[in-house]
């Protein structure tokens, strides 16, 4: 009975909040009607002189130079890349371009994946193309396989959020026959075979099977290659305070009481004054909710004697699942605690009128174009975005207006 009566308390303030949501769509709409009729057709003259700044700082750091750079020159507890990166494009065309050296089974996932060991030591995790970049995943948000274009894009999306906390990654094209079965471990070797031109590969892992293989184009096959973080980070996996329940008849606590942040926040790891811990995992939720990923069920922290480290955004294969669909649940830590780290807000107000998908648009087209792969995105992902964003400012509009002051609501923690 008290669940029952805690579920619909909170299902009458989702209620208010969806109202709200509304309501603040109607005023966006308003405001940026003379602007913008539509996010695919706005042209780039019509950007603000900040965003165009960013943009344009975005896209020079993706150039490739003729420089050397170091190994293992930038990731640390608070983040992977740098505000200003020149060498940023560069280290990816070396990840797109290095030679193979071994390939064998990813130890980690419940999904095929490969641990590649690069030129000069350097290890890297291939996800391999499953969907075409139109294919839309129906049912749970969690549902189907790794989006390996989903990776790339989540990759630009935290560069230009300021939350540069996702690992190096890049779209690359794999010869099966010429490049990987040479250098196939005998584990990873003896999944492989021809059927017909096509090379394929079934791997193992906890769902890998015969009867589930990856196959190439010929021999081609495409997937999304990411950086193995260095060891000295020493990453630690945590459970999520958020995380759901997988199980269609039982919900998480956090889905049944109205009172769930606060309890997070009494105890020591959460508490908002002894570290930005659940500060992070709410910009984490505004990320994943952009990015349609309902299934961060873990995160991981660098804890090698590292002060106060950040929250990494790692493992974003399930998202870009379905661009029709809002799952307004994956906010629940900003729509429960209300609180959001000042630099996320500035950073989101900055991308308001359409601009969060030009911008991502004008960076995954430059990966595109790198790796001589169709579009990596589809314009009813970015859409859906912008959609999304104007959720975000309303829910945070919403807790403005019911925590009085905007210190409550707006922190700067970092």
């Amino acid at each position: 009975m008290i669940g029952r009566r805690c579920a619909l308390i909170a299902l009458g303030g989702l209620l208010i909040l969806v109202l709200s949501v509304n309501v603040y769509f109607i005023r966006m709409i308003v405001e940026s009607s003379s602007h913008k009729t539509s996010s695919k057709s706005m042209p780039i003259s019509q950007l603000k002189p900040e965003q165009e700044q960013l943009i344009s700082q975005a896209e020079q750091n993706l150039q490739v130079s003729q420089k050397s750079v170091a190994k293992d020159m930038w990731p640390d507890a608070h983040q992977l890349i740098p505000p200003v990166a020149p060498e940023l494009g560069t280290i990816l065309d070396i990840l797109r371009k290095s030679k193979v050296m071994r390939a064998d089974n990813a130890p980690l996932g419940t999904q095929l994946k490969l641990m590649l060991t690069l030129e000069h030591g350097t290890k890297a995790m291939f996800k391999p193309q499953w969907y075409s970049r139109d294919a839309i995943i129906r049912g749970p948000v969690y549902h189907g396989k790794d989006r390996h274009n989903a990776e790339v894009v989540a990759f630009h999306l935290s560069s230009l959020l300021a939350l540069r906390r996702v690992p190096l990654t890049v779209i690359r094209k794999l010869d099966l026959r010429n490049e990987i079965r040479p250098r196939a471990t005998p584990e990873l070797y003896a999944t492989m075979y021809q059927d017909g031109n096509d090379t394929c590969l079934y791997g193992v892992c906890h769902y890998c099977s015969p009867a589930d293989p990856v196959c190439g184009v010929g021999d081609i096959l495409e997937g999304a290659l990411i950086s193995w973080l260095p060891r000295y980070l020493r990453l630690v996996k945590h459970r999520h305070p958020w995380q759901r329940t997988y199980k269609k008849n039982k919900l998480a606590m956090w889905e049944t009481d109205d009172n769930y942040c606060e309890k997070v926040k009494d105890t020591k790891a959460y508490s908002p004054q002894s570290s930005s811990r659940l500060l992070d995992l709410i910009d984490t939720a505004i990320f994943d909710f952009l990015m349609d990923n309902g299934d961060r069920h873990h995160y991981e922290l660098a804890q090698n004697n590292f002060h106060n480290p950040a929250v990494l955004l790692i493992d974003n294969g399930k998202s870009l699942g379905n661009p029709d669909v809002d799952h307004f649940d994956i906010l629940a830590p900003l729509y429960q605690c209300c609180m959001i780290h000042k630099t996320t807000w500035d950073r989101l107000k900055l991308f308001s009128g359409g601009s969060l998908s030009i911008a991502l648009a004008r960076l995954v087209a430059h990966e595109s174009l790198m790796a001589g792969v169709q579009p990596l995105v589809t314009e009813a992902h970015l859409s859906a975005m912008d959609r999304r964003l104007l959720t975000i400012y309303a829910v945070v509009e919403y807790c403005l207006k019911n925590k009085k002051y905007a210190s409550n609501v707006i922190l700067d923690h970092r």
